[in-house]
């Protein structure tokens, strides 16, 4: 009987395991973020969706030139802020940290609402952009630190 018990509650944790496993990766606790490329991304927003996983936000880029200003927090990055020529013209998908400060902005953040969003870029495939850090168009920052998601120095 305690044998059974034991293979039970062996199986048991395995199973918990191998589901918990799944959504680690897919919150960026075993990710790697790029923060050697700090990716800004100006422009209007086109969708936003304020539901769990994660607060997503659309962005129509239309700016190939850095904006004045801060942009993200330095000290968490190895290189300096770019604006990439591929974004320019592209829309981008954005996820944010699933917390609070960023689920709040359902009513702030509108569509053609302009915005500036500093993100990192995944190292894993679907190589999502991950931000915590928003500028908004009235020039509130909304900034968040202590993500989970590792930020590294390049992706190799």
């Amino acid at each position: 009987m305690l044998k059974r018990s034991g293979r039970i509650l062996s199986r048991a944790v395995a199973v918990i395991l191998a589901l918990s496993g799944g959504a680690l990766a897919h919150h960026g606790v075993t990710g790697k973020y790029d923060a050697s490329v700090p990716i800004v991304l100006v422009g209007e927003v086109t969708a936003t969706a304020f539901s769990p996983p994660h607060p997503v936000v659309t962005v129509r880029v239309d700016s190939g030139d850095l904006p004045d200003g801060e942009l993200g927090r330095k000290n968490e990055y190895f290189g300096p802020p770019v604006v990439r020529q591929e974004d320019v013209g592209a829309e981008r998908v954005v996820e944010f940290s699933p917390v609070r400060m960023f689920y709040d902005l359902e009513d702030r953040l509108k569509v053609g609402d302009r915005v500036t969003i500093v993100a990192l870029r995944n190292c894993f495939p679907t190589h999502q952009l991950r931000s915590t850090w928003l500028r908004l168009s009235n020039g509130e920052v909304i900034s968040y630190e202590g993500d989970w998601a590792r930020g590294v120095n390049g992706c190799s």
